[in-house]
């Protein structure tokens, strides 16, 4: 099925991300975070029928809670975190320096730990 092939994309997007992290590269595994949730975003939407384009997390989110009538007050903040490093991870003028400078362990170990509370939550909502 589609969606499974989108789940095990993000779960290994999420992987990636944990490595970048134990290498150093803080922010990659931040841009990595944010792929895994919108990856596993998608896998969601694509088992309802329902296929979306588009990086921005929040409006994923919503058409998740509009459309699908699933409630997502539990990972909608981490949403709104996460889906500013699909571009700032990436590029200079977004983050207003250079990326692999603005990003700290912390950021990025945050980033993660949401991105993997996120996923999970998704593979519950997939039962």
């Amino acid at each position: 099925m589609e969606y499974q092939k989108w789940l095990a994309q993000a779960l290994r997007d999420l992987r990636t991300a944990e490595n970048s992290l134990n290498s150093g590269d803080y922010y990659a595994c931040a841009f990595w975070a944010q792929q895994a949730v919108e990856k596993a975003l998608k896998a969601l939407l694509i088992s309802r029928g329902k296929v979306v384009k588009g990086h921005d997390l929040v409006e994923l989110g919503y058409i998740i809670r509009d459309e699908l009538r699933i409630d997502v007050s539990r990972i909608m903040d981490y949403l709104r975190e996460l889906t500013m490093h699909y571009t700032v991870s990436r590029y200079t003028d977004a983050a207003n320096g250079l990326p692999y400078e603005v990003y700290t362990e912390g950021k990025a170990r945050n980033a993660l730990e949401m991105a993997r509370e996120v996923v999970e939550w998704v593979r519950q909502n997939l039962q």
